[in-house]
């Protein structure tokens, strides 16, 4: 079933009259005003709040020993953790190795998109993949 199709099942707009469909310049005008509205609270409120969260949690970062818990009754608890991540200086090494020693289990399962349409687009097929209809809403000020 298509996006599209599930968007009428789930608003049912086939079994309303289009005498009573909301005008849509109007949506598109409160979609817009919706979105400024909250792109308002998000630079005035939400801005210097997400900064001094990032303050603090530095902080704690830095004074904090990895294994180091804290807690406070009637606040909350906090631990410092460490963990290894890759970082990869060599594609080419790493492909290679990966290829070498079956290790496909170190990549992650997602096949970029682009590539992937311009593909289909010149008409191959890629086996085990296929292409899935996703609907997307491009919105942008004028």
């Amino acid at each position: 079933m298509s996006a599209a199709e599930k968007l009428n099942e789930e608003f049912e707009l086939s079994d309303i009259p289009a005498s009573e469909l909301p005008d849509r310049k109007a949506v598109v005008t409160e979609l817009f005003r919706v979105r400024r509205e909250i792109a308002l609270i998000e630079a005035e409120q939400l801005k210097a709040l997400k900064e001094r969260k990032t303050e603090l949690e530095n902080y704690l970062k830095a004074t904090l020993e990895v294994g180091e818990k804290v807690a406070y009754v009637g606040v909350g608890a906090i631990s410092m953790s460490e963990e290894t991540q890759p970082s990869v200086t060599d594609w080419d090494a790493l492909y290679e190795y990966i290829k070498d020693n079956d290790a496909f289990y170190l990549l992650q399962r997602k096949v970029n998109a682009a590539p992937f349409r311009e593909l289909i687009s010149m008409g191959d097929t890629l086996a085990g993949v296929k292409p899935v209809q996703v609907r997307k809403l491009s919105v942008r000020k004028n």
